[in-house]
């Protein structure tokens, strides 16, 4: 089946083809290193590096063990922000969902802690936590919640109520409501939210070396930055997309599950 460049109802999750699994995005990013490319053999290799020069460096990273010796400590606390925000996020969620008042309370504190800076932020983190992984997976939590939240209280929601009120009718209290109906209606927005703060996760993780110091990637960058090697920017760039990469497919693989199987398709 071709790809389908438009299709009648937004809501709907429709099933992807292989086409528009596999080879649209390989082409789009053929076409984009192909762009990369051209565009390298007109700058000077100090602005924009060939992203040939960029593969070997990260074959040569791999292979050697540097890339895994600066990832690890980076993905770590990354990993365990994001896992403080999935429960952050999921207990606020539900309980401002359920509640006016907790609601009333609650949302105004979630906006104001997106207005601080991670730079602001860090600091104190280090003054109150000290260095090391705890304070960045902290520094992590506040980038990854936000989304997460968001998308736990909208989740909620806009349940359809009709299979609840039926549920209330029969006799099914409070908690069997909410995990076998109300948390398995939201779950795809629940992980939509996660999809996106896992990605920023990583992000959070490099502002937090950046400003608190730390072993893993954002020290590689910064060595690189100060040795003016924009190849070996580019191969950082290229660790931390990776790494957020495979976090956002995670959660991007669990929420198409969890679409398909409200929507019957996976029975």
């Amino acid at each position: 089946m071709a790809a389908r460049f438009w299709v009648p109802f937004p809501a709907r999750t429709y099933p992807r083809t292989r086409v528009e699994r596999l080879v649209v995005p390989a082409v789009a990013f053929a076409v984009a290193i192909a762009a990369w490319y051209a565009l390298s053999l007109v700058l000077p290799p100090l602005l924009l590096p060939s992203p040939f020069d960029v593969a070997v460096r990260v074959v040569r990273q791999a292979a050697s063990g540097l890339a895994w010796d600066y990832l690890l400590p980076t993905i770590i606390p990354a990993i365990l922000g994001v896992a403080i925000a999935i429960v952050a996020s999921l207990t606020l969620g539900i309980l401002s969902a359920h509640s006016r008042v907790l609601a009333a309370i609650f949302e105004p504190f979630v906006a104001l802690s997106q207005t601080v800076p991670l730079v602001a932020l860090a600091p104190l983190l280090v003054l109150w936590l000290g260095y090391g992984a705890v304070p960045i997976a902290v520094l992590c939590a506040n980038v990854a919640f936000f989304p997460m939240i968001t998308t736990t209280i909208v989740g909620f929601r806009r349940l359809d109520m009709r299979p609840v009120e039926a549920a209330m009718l029969d006799g099914a209290g409070s908690i069997q409501r909410l995990v076998h109906i109300e948390l398995p209606m939201a779950a795809p927005a629940i992980l939509a939210g996660m999809r996106a703060g896992s990605a920023l996760g990583m992000t959070g993780a490099i502002v937090g070396e950046f400003v608190m110091g730390g072993t893993g990637l954002g020290t590689l960058l910064t060595l690189s930055r100060q040795a003016s090697d924009t190849t070996g920017v580019f191969t950082v760039i290229f660790w931390i997309s990776a790494a957020a990469m495979v976090l956002y497919l995670l959660f991007a693989a669990a929420e198409q599950a969890a679409s398909n199987r409200l929507q019957g398709e996976g029975q």
